[in-house]
């Protein structure tokens, strides 16, 4: 009896550690791996086990490089099965851009420069999230987000105030002359998977994404530009202040724009 529970335990041993192992990525905890230096069958297992949870751990280390559409489409195609195009859709495009970096970068050693974009970069992503939106991409120190749904012009204006105001204590923190210039706009996009079948990035293109990033380029230090299109769909309007129409490449007559009071 003795022998024959010893013997069963060197299998069921190496077994139970492989048990803890999946239940360890069950909760997404990518780095569990199995130590089994046998040759036999269950050696075999642990070493493959080991050699899957490490590529799932990279994978998973890989959708923070894309936005939640991204995977949405992958969840919804299925894996080897998203396709090439788009459809129209009405979406609030988000664009806000750094002020002031350039000046900031050049007193500044990489090390340093690099850390303070991360840390507003961060603090706009946390606050888009919370809003309900999706990052899109960051180029350089500018951030793409997208909101969905009835109230997504609400949220984005709520998402850009609250922007504002954390940028504005950010710096009264660390008495940095650091600034964020925003633009929204709403309408009728083109959003879908874009590029080749080996590099896709699904993303939002058309005129109203294009007034977006014109907003933003036109804001200045400190400042939330929205479109016409926006403050018709804001639940209450009383913040914000008519500025003159500007002219945008592709849309023939001036467009009316708007600041947003976030200040109170």
């Amino acid at each position: 009896l003795a022998f024959g529970f010893s013997f069963a335990r060197t299998i069921t041993k190496p077994v139970d550690r492989l048990v803890w192992a999946v239940q360890e990525i069950e909760k997404e905890r990518y780095t569990a791996s199995v130590e089994n230096n046998s040759r036999d069958e269950i050696g075999t297992l642990t070493r493959s086990f080991n050699q899957m949870a490490k590529g799932l751990g990279e994978r998973f280390e890989l959708l923070k490089f894309v936005s939640k559409k991204t995977l949405s489409a992958i969840q919804s195609q299925g894996v080897g099965k998203l396709k090439l195009g788009g459809e129209r859709k009405h979406m609030v495009m988000f664009f806000s851009d750094i002020r002031g970096f350039t000046a900031f970068s050049e007193k500044r050693e990489p090390e340093e420069v690099i850390e303070m974009l991360n840390l507003y970069l961060r603090k706009q992503a946390e606050i888009v999230h919370q809003n309900g939106g999706d990052i899109d991409k960051f180029v350089g120190d500018e951030l793409m987000a997208i909101f969905e749904g009835s109230d997504g012009e609400n949220r984005a204006v709520k998402c850009a105030s609250e922007i504002q105001f954390e940028i504005d204590k950010l710096n009264q923190e660390s008495a940095n002359d650091i600034f964020i210039g925003i633009g929204i706009n709403s309408g009728i996009v083109v959003s879908g998977n874009m590029g080749s079948e080996d590099r896709i990035d699904h993303t939002v293109l058309g005129n109203n994404v294009n007034l977006a990033a014109r907003l933003c380029s036109k804001a200045e230090r400190g400042q939330i530009l929205i479109s016409e299109n926006v403050k018709q769909n804001l639940s209450d309007a009383s913040h914000l202040k008519e500025l003159e129409a500007i002219a945008v490449k592709g849309i023939s007559e001036p467009v009316k724009i708007f600041e947003v009071n976030w200040k109170g």
